[in-house]
């Protein structure tokens, strides 16, 4: 629809210049009349119809008067027929069917003929140059008419289309095909129309001469084509929704083209309506696309034209409110809004975003929408203050704006005020500049007016009114009031430490105060104590000591009594807050009583006396309450007679109350809370004998929760492995019982009665003689020199008089919430908060070495504990950021010099901590989350004993935080990489690439650098595991494997390594870092793309040669068998085939097989000797694999002699006849080959060979391991009693689904561990999982057949557990897991590690894992867990077990030395010779590879002697 007659602006009339641009074009076109091209037809273009589409050029209102109407006038009143004003006769250029061809364009010619002659008139104006086109279309033009079809339209937009695009179009040319376009606005083929203007325009690079209706155009067809588009998505047709869609985004960028290199024919009247139609299709629009192309025009107005004035407030809100409230274009947005404040009109813009805010959007339907976007734009433009060229906006102008917006409530609008101040507040130059305004009223009315409408809106009284400062009689006789008040106060609680605007802006204030003058100073104060509920606890404090500091309660000032009354309700009556607080809001009010009382009237004094005396009633805080009856003693000491029974009612009132309010089980909750006081009080101040604060911290460190929060104290502290590596057990501490003779240089030690002259030992170490070995020359200034006696050691005594209850607390709760567990009022909750507080001052602050060492080895295992700290979020927030700065500062306590312990040893304790508490990382911001893997990643190789710590942690990230670790895998690979010099820690990297290689998402950026160093790293490690098997072969007696029972490394002086030297697990055992050096290597090479494989191959092979004692290079068994991996994987990810049994159809011809050794594979070749279809076997070290070919045998010319003769020649035609061996087959692949270093060696068709090959297809082509699953139910502890559950709880079940695939076992295909497979005696399915390399059985006892009444359930299920190497043990019983419950020969790893174990895994201390990753965690463990535990299997059995591809690579090794022997004597077999031994022999077989595979177990390996009750279980290999 076009615009209505008024909005579109006119031109002038031009009717003078078009009549002499007529006769100029007459006189031109009138001098052609030789032409090349052959004379027209008699057909001319007089014989169109009178009234054509192209001359009709009737004006519609509204529309702009253009030359060509002023030509149709002329033309009319001298050519009869209504000729196309200046069209010639002929056509200038062109071959000689042109001429024929346009007479065909006539309005007599039949229709078809027309249609036909256009198309064939648009290819020659595609070749050639033409001249005069308004000749062509003169006779075409009426096909644009209305009453024409369809075709036809489109045949005369397609030569118009033509003509327009033709080179040195005149003026008048170019008028009259765009007055062609334009008459037919009413068509619904608008994207023709626009193609021909674009095409006419070159784009709209050249519009000269058609500057107005160029302008026209445009600004009808916007409004036009947005309401067809609107039209088409109402009436759901896809195909006209996009094609409208399509026309306006092309409308669009023709528009953009046309501002970008024809700015100027737009004028200010046509600018300001199309910025006004522009910005009604971006508020009416739906379309992402539409406003995406709006704010395109808007900028390429701006940057290439200009801003109309009456244009820029529309504009800007426009572009404001999209920038606010749509994400997806704030870049666009800003960067056109930049472009705007930078142009000639920037300062104009910016006083209209402010007289938006004083007056009012122009647009009031959406005015809240407008003023959210108004103050984004605000924001930005402050905090930017004059950079990048943007204008400057004095704050000053800002916050009048902002309190005249507040005249209208909305809770929207008022939030974005307040997130605008909170921006200022935030940065330090606006901070600075709101310091140097004089007035702050307009700010503070600001905050003060969001706030209290926030209240209204919530229903909240602001607690800091005087209405509520008091209790009145009312309240006292009303049971509910209180439980009204601590509804409110819990509110109060949540907002004053939410991250709330309001909140932000409160505390900004506050922290700002000591830079204000003192008339900011006083508003601020005002404010804060109006809003007193709302600011958090250190906010209050620096309130209550400016009013003392500035004697503010003093009757010098003129509302002292109102501020008075304020700070009791909002602080001294809310129990929420701390007890310091409320004590210091006492003592203030004391003072200000104690000046009242001198200078005032007796009834002022009461007024002021009762603010205290009226809160004792209510009061339950001990101390609380202890310090107001002080005071109203004090009072009643100095009072009258006769007001003295006044104070003894009130006291007695008291105490009424409470007898009738209060039961002993509450009373009993509350004696709790204050010894929880008194011990943290006690654990924290360094004013006390260590001895007595240890003791206190020894109960602390023992609370815990159960999972509905109540509280329970612990029979153990946990913690044994940390305070192994501070020396802290009866194990790692040293007794000094007599001096090391070789020590002669390093002093003698002293008699250890004379530790008790240098420290006082509590009575509560009871290794009091144990410490610290110190072996010094000299010693430093101000270093102790002698040991002294640890003041606690691990576990030490109980700490407590009697044992603590089983039971948890049925009063007393860690965290208290009425929405997730309701609980009744007279539940007290133990603010756990002030412990963490507590802690991290500790961790801190103190000074004290027996304190500081507790608290790092036991805070770990208290944090394990999630139900204890449930409501701590911000205190473990605060630990985390605590931690992470000291571990990268490395500012944390360093150990004393008579300790001998390193500062890296107090690091692993800190690294302990922080792995709990990545637990919690729900909590914590993605920017936290990032910092804490940092630190890890820092630990790595900063301190030695650290690394492996930090890994373990690292694992643990990447399951709970997996986009924080992928974000720094390639420091992790490279930090890595760098200390693989230290054997100490080589399992622990291993471990880690093995388990990183099946997380995806984590390495999906790496790149080939990355690989290289991961092989690389694997590559060192096996070299170092060669090397110390050379230097053990060099020894006369191998050394067994031992592992220390120290924790830590003892190189604090050459006798202490004497004494005690730790091994790493790398050297103790070299095999299983062997076997995962391998593991990383096969993982990640399959990891790569299929495309980048082939590229490695070369490199790693290099890598795989090694040089070997007497200088050869050679490769080891397990490198053939990555080689061949390598070659089998590198081109294809298809690992699976199956043999075709039925591969030949009778009518082939017999079966013939043969078997060769080629390289390190076999490769047999079954082939129908008629036909020579064949089924080809390769069997290598990694795998199997089927194929089957058929050669393309055709019938040979008829006249060619037959091939045989004789009594041959009778069978040439039926199936017995042989015509293709395999060696046919064989030698299509192989003969061009040169195999002379490695010939293939033909094996014969003996029982040998054939029992050899069956053997060989019995071998798995994965390694396979078997994992028992046990669920211990509820209170379970003993072994039959858990074996015998048959099923779990959920997350035990989610657990399983999570563990692997659910298979049945009936008839299953694969190694199932010794699981029945026909009877379903172990039960009708379990879970396996399954990768390219490995393959798990679970053996999971719920899910095997539970029969109470059937005596062989419980040994059933205690036969495969009682077998496997690994269980996992899913503890739901509630009780810590003790080793030993299922006792067995080769139950090796469960969840614990056993304690004599090396640390050969993330699981050997306990981690925190969420549930929905525990799974994917726990087979990992598992994977490496097996792969130990059948190192450590033969290490004590003294056997070996291969893995399977080494077995099969073996095995064809074995035939080839066989066969190769033989081979020599042989003679190649012929035809004849395979013809009769297959018919000597049995019917031939046609497949001898079909037999099914079974793996053997251990017990093949380590003989007879072993109690194993099945001899089918699965593989637990080392290596590949």
């Amino acid at each position: 629809m076009p615009p209505p007659s008024g909005g579109v602006p006119r031109t002038p009339d031009r009717r003078s210049s078009s009549s002499a641009l007529f006769g100029a074009f007459r006189a031109l076109t009138g001098g052609r009349i030789g032409s090349p091209t052959p004379p027209p037809s008699t057909s001319s273009a007089a014989d169109t119809p009178n009234r054509t589409p192209s001359l009709n050029t009737q004006s519609r209102p509204g529309s702009l008067a253009s030359p060509l109407a002023t030509t149709k006038e002329i033309s009319t009143k001298h050519e009869p027929h209504h000729t196309m004003p200046g069209a010639q006769e002929t056509v200038i250029g062109g071959p000689p069917e042109l001429s024929e061809l346009v007479g065909q364009l006539k309005s007599s010619v039949p229709h078809s003929e027309r249609v036909a002659a256009t198309r064939k008139i648009c290819d020659i104006l595609g070749s050639y140059p033409v001249q005069n086109v308004l000749a062509i279309w003169s006779p075409a033009s009426d096909l644009l008419a209305a009453d024409q079809p369809e075709d036809a339209a489109e045949s005369a937009y397609l030569l118009l289309n033509c003509c327009a695009a033709l080179p040195e179009l005149t003026p008048v040319e170019r008028n009259v095909f765009l007055s062609a376009v334009l008459q037919r606005e009413a068509d619904k083929q608008f994207a023709k129309r626009l193609l021909v203007v674009s095409t006419l325009t070159n784009g709209g690079r050249n519009v000269d001469a058609l500057e107005s209706s160029i302008v026209t155009f445009v600004l009808s067809s916007l409004e036009s084509c947005f309401i067809e588009s609107k039209s088409a998505r109402r009436s759901h047709e896809e195909k006209g929704k996009q094609s409208a869609d399509t026309n306006l985004t092309k409308l669009f960028q023709y528009t953009v083209s046309i501002c970008q290199f024809n700015s100027r024919v737009f004028s200010a009247d046509h600018l300001e309506l199309l910025l006004i139609k522009v910005m009604t299709i971006c508020q009416d629009t739906s379309l992402a696309s539409d406003i995406e192309n709006s704010i395109n025009l808007i900028d390429t107005v701006i940057t290439y034209g200009h801003m109309p004035l009456q244009s820029l407030a529309p504009c800007l809100e426009t572009l404001c409110s999209i920038h606010r409230q749509l994400p997806k274009f704030q870049e666009q947005t800003w960067n056109t809004l930049t472009n705007l404040f930078k142009s000639h009109v920037g300062h104009a813009a910016t006083n209209s975003l402010l007289h938006t805010l004083l007056n009012g959007p122009q647009r009031l339907s959406r005015e809240f929408s407008i003023y959210k976007g108004v103050l984004k734009t605000l924001q930005l433009l402050l905090i930017e203050d004059g950079h990048l060229g943007l204008p400057k906006i004095p704050i000053s102008l800002v916050l009048p704006a902002l309190r005249k917006s507040l005249d209208k409530e909305h809770d929207s609008h008022e939030r974005a005020v307040l997130e605008l101040i909170a921006a200022l507040l935030n940065e330090e130059k606006m901070r600075a500049l709101l310091l140097e305004e004089a007035d702050w009223s307009n700010l503070v009315y600001i905050i003060r007016t969001c706030a209290e409408r926030e209240e209204e809106r919530e229903g909240a009284t602001p607690q800091g009114t005087p209405a509520t400062s008091t209790p009145t009689q009312e309240a006292n006789n009303n049971p509910y009031i209180d439980l009204t008040a601590t509804s409110t106060r819990r509110i109060d609680l949540e907002r004053r430490n939410s991250d709330s605007n309001l909140a932000k802006v409160l505390r900004m204030l506050d922290s700002l105060s000591a830079k204000m003058d003192p008339v900011q100073r006083v508003q601020t104060v005002d404010l804060l104590m109006r809003l007193v509920h709302r600011i958090n606890d250190s906010s209050v404090e620096n309130l209550l000591n400016f009013y003392m500091d500035e004697r503010y309660l003093d009757p010098s000032h003129a509302d002292w009594l109102e501020v008075c009354q304020s700070v009791v309700a909002g602080v001294l009556n809310d129990p929420s807050r701390p007890r310091s607080l409320r004590l210091l809001t006492i003592k203030v009010l004391r003072d200000t009583y104690s000046t009242i009382e001198k200078l005032c009237a007796t009834e002022i004094v009461l007024q002021c006396a009762s603010l205290l005396l009226n809160s004792i009633q209510a009061e339950d805080d001990m101390e609380v309450l202890h310090a107001l009856v002080d005071f109203a003693v004090d009072i009643a000491d100095r009072t009258s007679d006769a007001d003295f029974p006044n104070m003894i009612a009130l006291l007695k009132k008291r105490l009424l109350s409470k007898q009738l309010k209060t039961t002993d089980i509450t009373q009993s909750a509350k004696k709790t809370l204050l010894l929880y006081d008194t011990l943290r009080q006690l654990a924290g101040c360094d004013e006390y004998e260590s001895d007595a604060r240890l003791s206190a911290l020894k109960l602390l460190f023992r609370l815990r929760a159960e999972s509905n929060h109540a509280l329970i104290v612990s029979l153990l502290s946990e913690g044994e492995s940390m305070a192994a590596v501070l020396c802290r057990t009866a194990e790692t501490a040293v007794a000094i019982d007599k001096p090391d003779d070789a020590a002669s240089d390093s002093g003698r030690v002293e008699d250890p009665t004379s530790w008790r002259d240098q420290r006082k030992v509590s009575s509560n170490s009871p290794h009091s003689s144990m410490t610290r070995h110190v072996s010094r020359s000299t010693h430093p200034p101000g270093r102790i020199s002698k040991p002294v006696p640890p003041l606690w050691l691990y576990p030490g005594p109980k700490g407590l008089p009697e044992e603590p209850s089983t039971e948890s607390s049925r009063f007393v709760f860690a965290h208290k919430d009425a929405e997730e567990y309701p609980l009744p009022d007279d539940i007290l909750d133990l603010q756990v908060t002030l412990w963490l507080e507590l802690i991290i001052s500790l961790l801190q602050s103190t000074s004290d070495w027996e304190i500081y060492s507790y608290v790092v080895v036991h805070l770990g295992s208290q944090l394990s504990n999630q139900a204890l700290v449930r409501s701590c979020v911000p205190q473990l927030k605060m630990l985390r950021s605590v931690l992470c700065e000291q571990l990268r500062g490395s500012t944390f306590k360093e150990p004393p010099a008579y300790t001998s312990l390193k500062k890296a040893d107090v690091a692993v304790c800190l690294f302990h901590v922080l792995t709990m508490i990545i637990s919690y990382h729900d909590h914590f911001e993605k920017s936290e989350e990032d910092d804490l893997v940092k630190t890890f990643l820092h630990g790595i190789g900063h301190w030695d004993r650290t690394s492996k710590w930090c890994i373990h942690a690292l694992s643990v990230c990447c399951q709970e935080m997996p986009l924080s670790v992928s974000k720094t895998m390639e420091n992790i690979i490279q930090k890595m990489s760098q200390i693989i010099t230290k054997p100490s820690i080589a399992i622990h990297i291993l471990e880690f690439l093995t388990s990183l290689a099946r997380m995806p998402e984590l390495r999906k950026n790496f790149r080939e650098d990355e690989f290289k160093t991961v092989f690389g790293v694997s590559f060192r490690y096996l070299q170092h595991v060669r090397d110390q098997r050379e230097r053990v072969s060099t020894q006369t007696a191998p050394k067994a494997l031992r592992h220390s029972g120290t924790s830590r490394e003892f190189a604090g002086s050459p006798d202490q390594s004497k004494l005690r030297r730790k091994r790493s697990p790398g050297d103790d055992l070299p095999d299983y870092v062997y076997a995962l050096g391998y593991y990383v290597i096969t993982f990640w090479f399959m990891c790569l793309k299929i495309d980048d494989r082939p590229k490695f191959i070369p490199w790693i092979t290099k890598n795989l040669v090694y040089v070997d004692s007497s200088g050869k290079q050679v490769i080891e068994e397990q490198g053939h068998v990555i080689i061949d991996m390598m070659n089998m994987v590198a081109y294809s990810d298809r690992d699976e085939t199956k043999p075709d049994l039925n591969f030949a159809k009778p009518g082939d011809g017999e079966i013939w097989k043969k078997t060769w050794i080629v390289g390190h594979s076999l490769l047999t070749i079954e082939t129908a000797a008629r036909t020579g279809v064949s089924l080809i076997t390769t069997r290598r070290p990694c795998g199997t694999r089927y194929s089957t070919i058929r050669p393309l045998l055709t019938s040979p010319p008829r006249h060619q002699i037959p091939i045989t003769v004789g009594l041959a020649s009778d069978t040439f035609y039926t199936s017995n006849y042989v015509g293709i061996l395999p060696d046919h087959i064989f030698q299509m692949f192989y003969s061009p080959l040169n195999l002379s270093t490695d010939p293939p060696v033909a094996l014969t068709d003996d029982d040998h060979s054939r029992r050899a090959i069956a053997s060989f297809d019995r071998n798995a082509t994965v390694d396979g391991y078997r994992v028992g699953v046990i669920y211990m139910g509820e209170g379970q502890s003993n072994e039959r009693e858990i074996l015998m559950n048959s099923n779990g709880s959920a997350p035990y079940s989610s657990f399983l689904a999570d563990l692997g695939t659910l298979v049945k076992l009936k008839g299953a295909d694969f190694n199932t561990g010794g699981l029945d497979t026909r009877n379903d005696t172990d039960g009708e399915h379990t879970f396996c999982w399954r990768d390219r390399c490995i393959e798990l059985v679970f053996h999971i006892t719920t899910m095997m057949p539970s029969d109470a009444n059937d005596d062989m359930t419980y040994p059933n299920k205690k036969r495969h557990i009682g077998n496997d190497f690994v269980n996992i043990i899913f503890n739901d019983s509630g009780m810590p897991y003790k080793w030993g419950t299922f006792p067995s020969q080769f139950d090796y790893v469960q969840v614990i590690t056993r304690p004599d174990f090396p640390d050969i895994s993330p699981a050997v201390e306990p981690k925190i894992i969420c549930g929905k990753h525990l799974a994917a965690y726990c087979r990992l463990i598992a994977i490496n867990a097996s792969v130990f535990s059948q190192a450590w299997f033969e290490i004590q059995t003294k056997s070996e077990s291969i893995s399977s591809w080494r077995n099969r690579l073996r095995d064809i090794k074995r035939l080839r030395e066989r066969y190769s022997i033989s081979d020599s004597t042989s003679s190649p077999s012929s035809p004849v010779h395979h013809q009769q031994e297959v018919r000597l022999s049995s019917p031939p077989s046609r497949t001898e590879s079909a037999m099914g595979f079974k793996r053997t177990s251990v017990a093949t390996y380590i003989g007879e002697g072993t109690n194993r009750s099945s001899v089918a279980g699965s593989s637990t290999d080392v290596a590949l």
